[in-house]
């Protein structure tokens, strides 16, 4: 068993099938957004549903700050789909084949199911909010909405010169001079 992640400690890379039958990577996701990790263990779980609908709910909200969620579990895929498909989720849910929650620092409960987790990785890959486990998914994710709010602008901040040059080479070069 890995030593659980701290703040700052690089993310472990996954290759995880999704709901949507794609296979996602950690280190795809992240040059262009931040992303949510939650771990959970059986969909079927009260506690576990109800914090993928809180989930659910924040999306919207976590996509204006360019964050994305992705839920694992290790959970097999048809009960994977069948919870997306009754919660409504918008976000894929990942099945946890390999046991990657380890590398992680994610053990199961003495009832061998997992308390759940919830880590915020950053463009570099890096940890920059963890709870594991997490007690509260909707106090975690105003957690993670600060942290977020507090990292610089994943856009470049171009001055306006620049963009003027641009335009200018643009209406030149490509459009052709203005006819009057």
């Amino acid at each position: 068993m890995a030593d659980k992640l701290k703040i700052g400690e690089d993310a472990p890379d996954f290759d995880l099938t999704s709901t949507e039958d794609a296979l996602l990577m950690l280190r795809d996701e992240v040059p262009r957004m931040f992303v949510v990790l939650y771990f959970f263990g059986d969909p079927a779980q009260e506690r576990f549903r109800a914090d993928l609908e809180v989930l659910a709910k924040r999306r919207d909200e976590l996509l204006a700050q360019h964050t994305v969620i992705l839920g694992i579990s290790g959970t097999k895929m048809p009960a994977l789909k069948q919870t997306q498909k009754d919660l409504h989720l918008l976000f894929p849910l990942l099945n946890d084949d390999r046991n990657f929650a380890a590398s992680y620092g994610i053990e199961p409960a003495e009832d061998s199911e997992l308390d759940p987790a919830l880590f915020l990785v950053d463009r570099d890959r890096k940890i920059l909010w963890e709870a594991n486990p997490v007690s509260s998914v909707d106090t975690g994710l105003q957690e993670i909405l600060a942290t977020v709010r507090r990292q610089p602008s994943l856009v470049p901040n171009i001055p306006s010169v620049v963009v003027n040059r641009v335009v200018d080479w643009w209406v030149n070069r490509v459009r052709g001079p203005r006819v009057a």
